[in-house]
């Protein structure tokens, strides 16, 4: 979009909210269409919009446009090239303020996508941009979330082509690098396994929302499809990787989970009835913090189609939830307020026979909701971004009159243009090469039998097993700061320990004084012996 478009949208949108001063209803785009799948309200109480723009041949460019307190644009960005797509997925704040974009591109090859990453700073410019070369074809960035140490847990959809591989989380470090990189939900009971977003939880635990299909307990041999929920550690580690209700008959699907001050979590999605009337529910889930199905709430109980895509809480702990719904020839897309056990409080009506998506939202500082995504246009037939912004109490907010000032961070005023995306950083991660060549992961051990001295050459990747977890998992890590090596005789004495930073690959240890015999050499990375070797000295 050029900036002469953008400003004649502004002129029509100005139009529009003219039109609508009692209502707090917006409607951004022009003749492109414009799909937002994110939205958040930023330090300065404007309200920052994330997606796609489709050009006239159908090439997505990654969107962020920018609005005041009350919805009123102040400027629009796209990312992109002319010839491959760039579709944002999800936006967050990073720890400086700035934002962290994730999405798909074709850019790498036509026919293929693969996960891209963008970092920008307060001024909405490019830091760097890295394409993760996925050795599936249908790779894409799901989701992302920052964490501590400036690091981001990035959920990669697909990036092997293979049953079992679909759901993925990477740890990249502050510049994108894979720090490592962890599969889920790998047994073979799972199929056509989906992620859909990311959610942190205040133990510092990192919680995926998807579904999946998994064994009917009611028809043997038949599969339903399942809420898949996987609750993992900052390190990777897999606490819990759960269908919701295994044998309960539940037939459901999840969206986006919020967790309570305990870590319960509730996820909006969608129930199948398996008894009259039949069809599908808008639906809340609660699990427990452990994992296990605490209930499930329809919130429409007669809708022959439903499904709820937000939820969030008010800050009486009362809940939202955004959700869509057909019922007797009317389709219907509305907010709905619950307790936090489901029941019924309130529901406002926001579109009615429209085809939609409004799967954004966001409280405001001051209690409010704001929620929006695409909704098709029939008269001009393209998608265009509708926002709503609701009081607690689930009215149209007001406009606010005392001035604020926005993109106060920014030391120059930040002008709508399209930022260029074809020096892209291409990142070759390697995933398969320590299950390729495992020689990589080991110690390598000479002269062995040793005399005076042995050399011990580290591994190349650190590969962490967790049998503990409900479903056994692999983490394999491609950056660390420093490891242990430890050597211990054959009844468990130490003869030698050493910091290993990454950076050192070679360790040269003087074994003169070494009674002969086996001795027995470790790694200690975490805490855990995570690579282990036997060397003989023998004089």
């Amino acid at each position: 979009m050029n900036y002469k478009i953008f400003l004649t949208g502004i002129i029509i949108l100005f139009c529009y909210f003219g039109s609508n001063a009692q209502q707090w209803i917006r409607v951004y785009g022009d003749s492109l269409s414009t799909l937002v799948y994110s939205l958040s309200e930023q330090y300065d109480k404007g309200f920052l919009f994330s997606g796609s723009e489709y050009d006239n041949a159908y090439f997505a460019k990654g969107l962020l446009f920018k609005t005041d307190i009350n919805g009123y644009p102040l400027w629009q960005k796209s990312y992109g090239n002319a010839s491959s797509y760039f579709p944002f997925f999800n936006a967050r704040p990073t720890l400086s303020e700035g934002i962290i974009e994730i999405g798909i591109t074709n850019k790498l090859q036509s026919s293929c996508t693969d996960p891209f990453i963008i970092k920008l700073n307060n001024c909405f410019e490019k830091e760097w941009c890295k394409i993760y070369n996925a050795p599936g074809c249908n790779s894409g960035g799901m989701d992302i979330e920052t964490i501590e140490d400036n690091d981001y847990i990035a959920l990669i959809s697909g990036w092997k082509s293979g049953n079992q591989e679909q759901i993925w989380l990477f740890r990249l470090d502050s510049l994108g690098e894979v720090i490592w990189s962890q599969v889920y939900l790998t047994d073979s009971i799972f199929s056509s396994e989906v992620s859909f977003s990311l959610t942190k939880t205040s133990d510092s635990y990192i919680v995926v929302t998807g579904e999946a299909y998994y064994p009917d307990p009611t028809y043997p041999g038949k599969s339903i499809i399942k809420i898949i929920l996987i609750k993992a550690a900052l390190d990777g580690t897999s606490i819990f990787e759960v269908p919701w209700g295994t044998n309960n008959g539940v037939y459901s699907d999840g969206r986006l989970s919020i967790v309570d001050n305990n870590n319960n979590i509730y996820t909006s999605g969608r129930r199948a009835r398996t008894s009259a009337p039949g069809g599908d529910s808008p639906c809340m889930f609660k699990t427990s913090n452990n994992g296990n199905p605490v209930f499930y709430k329809d919130l429409k109980t007669s809708s022959s189609l439903g499904e709820a895509t937000t939820i969030n809480w008010f800050q009486d702990s009362t809940m939202v939830l955004c959700a869509g719904w057909l019922g007797a020839g009317t389709d219907t897309t509305a907010v709905i307020k619950t307790d936090s056990n489901g029941n019924f409080i309130k529901q406002k009506t926001l579109l009615l026979n429209k085809e939609d998506i409004i799967r954004a939202s966001d409280i405001t500082y001051n209690n409010r909701i704001i929620v929006g995504g695409p909704v098709f246009n029939n008269t001009t037939m393209n998608w265009q971004t509708y926002a709503f912004k609701l009081t607690s109490d689930l009215e149209y907010d007001s406009i606010y009159t005392r001035p604020f000032t926005y993109d106060s961070l920014c030391p120059h005023p930040i002008v709508s243009d399209t930022v260029p995306l074809d020096d892209c950083e291409v990142v070759i991660v390697g995933l398969d090469d320590a299950e390729q060549h495992p020689e990589k992961t080991r110690l390598h051990i000479y002269p062995n039998p040793a005399a005076e001295q042995v050399t011990i050459v580290m591994p190349q990747y650190l590969v962490r097993q967790n049998p503990g977890s409900i479903l056994s998992s692999t983490t394999t890590w491609f950056q660390w700061d420093k490891t242990r090596l430890d050597i211990l005789s054959i009844t468990g004495k130490l003869m030698f320990t050493m910091e290993i930073p990454k950076q050192q690959t070679t360790v040269h240890i003087n074994t003169s004084a070494w009674p002969a015999g086996m001795y027995f050499a470790r790694v200690v990375f975490m805490n855990e012996s995570v690579v282990e070797g036997k060397l003989v000295v023998d004089f």
